[in-house]
């Protein structure tokens, strides 16, 4: 009943928003772990979010870069689903921006760009893309 804010995720990355969630004692965001990609599961998708009858904002958490991971093939599943249940609710991105590394490659980088993502996910306003070079 006191959720506001959903985050989506798939993978390992749901462990790093838990994590978040239970050190900030986040009373008002829900954690949603889709494991299945394909075929989409759109209907389990809305059914789980009607459960939030105070939902504000929705974003979808990934670790990989914009243009990889499942946001890329993703995205429009996700779009249609928000449609389905508001014309106000917006879907939002938290993560690394496009690259052609799947990973910065220094392990102090990633995990700044880690922290930074997940610190996005959980804020309300407009997302910002993690830049490949350094946290932002």
């Amino acid at each position: 009943e006191q959720v506001e804010h959903v985050i989506l995720c798939s993978g390992r990355v749901y462990f790093d928003l838990l994590a978040h969630r239970q050190e900030q004692g986040d009373t008002e965001t829900a954690i949603i772990r889709i494991e299945q990609l394909y075929p989409f599961p759109e209907t389990e998708l809305e059914a789980e979010l009607m459960r939030y009858p105070r939902l504000s904002s929705v974003v979808w958490c990934q670790e990989e870069p914009m243009n990889q991971g499942a946001w890329y093939c993703s995205q429009h599943h996700m779009h249609r689903v928000l449609a389905n249940i508001s014309k106000h609710l917006r879907l939002k991105f938290a993560g690394r921006a496009g690259a052609a590394a799947p990973a910065v490659g220094h392990a102090a980088i990633h995990k700044q760009q880690q922290q930074a993502l997940v610190a996005d996910a959980f804020a309300r306003g407009e997302s910002v893309v993690v830049r490949m070079s350094g946290a932002q």
